[in-house]
Order: structure tokens, then sequence, then C-alpha cells
């Protein structure tokens, strides 16, 4: 008797100003040559001008059989009401960052859903899913910073060197996917570049890899202030930003710095942070926060203003890793590294990171 291929639903994305997808011509084709049968949203291309017929191979189906799948792929999982949608015993995928969520952490568990959350995915010592946002996003960080310096209450320099001008100075706090895309980006324009990254392992392993001219320094509290009064563009691209992580600039460190100087928090991490002075979350085209004197930006999900780049640059690096994903969880294949990535398993929190949050939010520390 013949067996259906085991079947993966990729429904549209749903959440606020989101027009990424998922599911590229790529994508499709590395689940479809896995054996995996894909069915899909009729119009979940439509925000990159991505048509249907450029996907061949996937069976476009209604909403609600698209939900019904097995495995559901999502770029990110949209509103915790979107989980509704599911019945205990599916299993879904998407970029979730539950662990700031803790509607979506109550979405899941309310559900008995099994969930794996892409940016947690580690392989090899390294999270290959965090690697094209990383990328994407610190370069972002960069044009939004040097956007930022042109306001009317900025700088008003150019990032860009131009003959007779002094160039501009860019201190950025963490050397990783985000760190590394910002520094290349900036010393490209011609920037003065300054990268403090972690430890001295870390700073010697950069070191290595850093484009020409870029200084790299180990980050300490008197190294940054002895910075800060001569930066005019500062990159916060530390890996991740918690209700417990210490703060790095204060309001005390924004006395020493030049009027119109901007920072730029491309962490957007939960709670006050290592940025506080950077505030709340902005939305899509807020200008920048003033803060005595120092112009602001954190912006969320830096990748979704450029969704035609990022749907293609994402789905590219995550397409082997799905179809693993695909086999682990619909043909149980064991696969660690699709189980590091595991969040919740029938409703019940697994991931470390994800259950320390969800112990902060039930004791209110974090609301």
């Amino acid at each position: 008797m013949h067996t259906p291929p085991p079947t993966i639903g990729f429904p549209a994305e749903t959440g606020p100003y989101e027009r990424r997808t998922l599911l590229t011509p790529h994508l499709a084709h590395t689940l479809t040559d896995a054996g995996f049968h894909i069915i899909a949203e009729p119009g979940l291309g439509t925000g990159i001008g991505q048509e249907d017929a450029a996907l061949p191979q996937v069976d476009f189906r209604p909403a609600e059989q698209v939900w019904a799948a097995p495995l559901i792929l999502r770029y990110k999982p949209g509103p915790p009401q979107d989980l509704d949608r599911l019945v205990p015993g599916q299993t879904i995928g998407a970029i979730f960052h539950a662990e700031g969520d803790p509607a979506m952490i109550t979405a899941l568990t309310r559900r008995r859903v099994t969930a794996f959350s892409y940016e947690f995915l580690r392989e090899h010592g390294h999270h290959p899913l965090a690697v094209a946002g990383g990328q994407i996003a610190g370069t972002q960080a960069v044009l939004a910073g040097t956007h930022a310096l042109q306001h009317p209450n900025g700088r008003g320099i150019l990032l860009g060197q131009v003959p007779g001008t002094e160039p501009a100075h860019v201190v950025i706090i963490g050397s990783g996917n985000v760190g590394a895309a910002a520094a290349t980006t900036a010393a490209a324009l011609g920037a003065r570049v300054t990268v403090l990254t972690s430890t001295p392992h870390s700073a010697a392993a950069y070191t290595r890899r850093a484009p020409a001219g870029v200084r790299v320094e180990v980050n300490t509290p008197d190294r940054l202030a002895a910075l800060l009064p001569t930066t005019d563009l500062v990159i916060g691209a530390i890996l991740i930003s918690t209700h417990t992580t210490p703060p790095m600039i204060t309001r005390t460190h924004l006395a020493t710095m030049r009027p119109g100087s901007v920072i730029v928090d491309a962490t957007c991490g939960y709670g006050a942070g290592y940025l506080p002075t950077s505030g709340p979350v902005q939305e899509t085209g807020d200008p920048p926060r003033v803060v005595d004197g120092v112009l602001h930006l954190k912006h969320d999900a830096l990748p979704r203003l450029v969704p035609n780049t990022a749907s293609h640059a994402y789905a590219h690096a995550a397409a082997p890793y799905l179809a693993r994903l695909g086999h682990h969880v619909l043909q149980g294949v064991d696969d660690p590294a699709m189980r590091s990535a595991m969040i919740t398993h029938q409703g019940a929190l697994v991931h470390p990171v994800v259950r320390e949050h969800a112990d902060l939010y039930a004791r209110g520390m974090a609301a």
C-alpha cells in the first residue's frame, strides 16, 4: 500500500506590519526533495511580490486545512491568538522569542502543543538560524543610526568620510552576527570603528576576521565610559538582554556624550536591560527618542523592514535545518540539534530560558 508523504503546512503570516514569508521557492524545493508534501495558504508570498505560481510544487489549500497539518512552519508565530487554531498533539516551528512574551508562553501551554523556536537551535557550538537575521539587523542598525545622525536633533554629520572632515566614531558593543555586520558596514562607509567584546577570548577570535582598521577591545565599564564622550554612534549588539541584565549605559553616561549622538539598541531584549535609557521598543516609523540630548532608536525585528531580503536570506539558511526538523517531528528521526530548539512539548515548558522567564512572570518580577 502506498504511504502518502508527511505533510507540512505553511499558513500566511499575520503579525502587524509582517510581509515576510518563510516559504520561498528554495525552501519549497528543499522540502519536497526531502519527501514532504507541502500545503500552504494562497497568497502567503504577496508581501514580497511572490506569486503562488512561483511555487508549482506546493498544494495551496484554505487556511483551515493548512492549520490542520501535523507540522506547521512559519517565519514568526504571529499573535498568540493564532495558536488557538492548533489542537493538542500538533507541532509548530517559528522564531518565537517566547521568553519575552508571557502571552505567547500561556498560549503554547494552553493549547498543549509542541513548539520549536528556530533561534535556539544549536549545533557545533553555534546558532546557525540566527546568522541571516543577525547580519541583516547589524547592517540596518548602522543605516538607521546614520539616518538619525541627520535628524534635526542629531549631530548633523555623515557617517561616510568626506575629504576635509573627521570620520565619525562608531562604538559597537558585541562581536556576534549583529555586531560583526554592523562593524563591516560602518567601516565600509568610512567610520572609525571600535568593537567591544565580552571576553579576551572573543576579542582575539573576532580580531582575526575584523575588517581592516577596526579596533577591537574588551568591554569593561571603565573603557566604555572613556569611549562615550568621543562617540557619535553606539550600536548595542549583545546576544541577549533580559530582565536581569545589568545596565551598561545609564543617564550618568549620557551626560558625558555629545549632544545629538545616537544609540541604537539592536538587541531589543526584555525589561530595562543593558541600555535602559532606550526605553520601550518603538513602533515602525517612530522618530528617535531623545533623552538628555542623545537620540535613541529601539526598533524590534529590524529585518522585518526589508521583507524581501529577509525572506530569501532566512529561508535559504534555514532550508536544510527545516528539512531535518520535518524528519525529526514527522518521522521520528532523532536529531539533537532539533531537540535543542524545542521550547514546549505537548504544552509543557522544556527550554530552560523559557522556563526561567515563565517563573519570573509568575512571580510578577517582569511585568
